[in-house]
């Protein structure tokens, strides 16, 4: 998307003009409850959006977890994906969280995605796995700490 450079105050501003604006927030979904970590991959309970995709569009995905628990084996990881209608479709990206001591540790990790879509109806999902569930790795899901999927359209292609 080109930065306007020709649009002045005081002028009026043409549906043209508008379409190459971001459309924003297409779909929006959080999870409350703590979810433990297995060695396959699975939908994250609740971080699942569905929206009606325009192939004119640019969208950008965001998954957030602000406390992934790891295990408690020193070289094991967490990763987190995106992926498009479930975990046998396509994946759109995805994040390693590498756990280098036996010491178990609480960070936060995000995944995002950023392309196009063919025109029609899609659902977008968080899935995770750990590489051992030594220790009770989990994605925890507490208060104010709740994750989010965010789907965002942000502008022509």
């Amino acid at each position: 998307m080109a930065v306007n450079d020709v649009f002045t105050v005081g002028q009026i501003l043409t549906a043209a003009e508008m379409n190459k604006m971001p459309f924003g927030v297409c779909g929006y979904a959080s999870a409350a409850s703590n979810y433990n970590l297995t060695t396959t991959l699975t939908a994250v309970p609740d971080i699942t959006v569905s929206w009606t995709a325009d192939s004119t569009r640019l969208y950008k995905i965001t998954y957030y977890e602000p406390q992934v628990k790891s295990a408690t084996v020193s070289g094991s990881y967490v990763s987190l994906a995106l992926y498009l209608g479930s975990t046998a479709g396509t994946q759109l990206n995805t994040t390693l969280y590498n756990i280098g001591s036996a010491t178990q540790i609480t960070n936060g990790v995000t995944v995002m995605y950023v392309g196009g879509f063919a025109s029609g109806a899609k659902t977008v999902i968080g899935a995770a796995l750990t590489s051992t569930v030594t220790g009770t790795p989990q994605l925890v899901h507490a208060g104010t700490q709740e994750p989010y999927i965010v789907v965002e359209d942000i502008g022509p292609l």
